[in-house]
C-alpha cells in the first residue's frame, strides 16, 4: 500500500522547504528538549554552572550534562557543555573560586562520559 503524501508538501516549493532546513539548523534549534535542574553561579556571578537533562527523542537514554556559561546568556548552547554522560546519575557542581568548577557525579563511571572537558575558556574543570 502506497503512503499518501501531504497535498502541502507538493504545493510548497523546494527552494522554500531547503531554506526553511537551514534557517532552522543556523538558528540552533534542536530536536533536543533541555531541562534545567539545578544552577550554581560562580563566586563573583559572572559564571553559572547549570546542571540539565537532555532527551533527543530518538536515542534510547536520556543524558545529564554540566554546562558553563556567562550569566548574562539566556539560550543554553552545547558548546558549552563540560561534562555529559548517557542516564541521569545524581550530580552536584561547586565552584572552588571564579575560574574553578568541581562536578561531583555519584555512581558515575567517569569514563563512560561523553564529553568530560578538563577547561573551558578560563574555568578549570575537575570530577570527583
Amino acid at each position: 500500500m502506497l503512503k499518501q503524501i501531504s497535498p502541502w508538501i507538493l504545493c510548497v516549493p523546494r527552494p522554500f522547504l531547503i531554506a526553511m532546513v537551514a534557517l532552522a539548523e543556523l538558528s540552533g534549534c534542536s530536536l533536543c528538549k533541555d531541562e534545567v535542574l539545578e544552577k550554581a553561579a560562580s563566586p563573583d556571578g559572572k559564571r553559572v554552572a547549570i546542571i540539565l537533562t537532555r532527551d533527543c527523542g530518538a536515542t534510547p537514554s536520556e543524558y545529564i550534562a554540566v554546562n558553563v556559561q556567562d550569566a548574562k546568556q539566556r539560550r543554553l548552547d552545547e558548546k558549552n557543555d563540560v561534562f555529559v554522560i548517557k542516564r541521569l546519575h545524581p550530580l552536584h557542581v561547586f565552584w572552588q573560586g571564579n575560574g574553578s568548577l568541581t562536578v561531583d557525579c555519584e555512581n558515575c563511571n567517569l569514563d563512560q562520559a561523553t564529553k568530560k572537558l578538563e577547561k573551558l575558556g578560563s574555568v578549570q574543570v575537575t570530577y570527583r
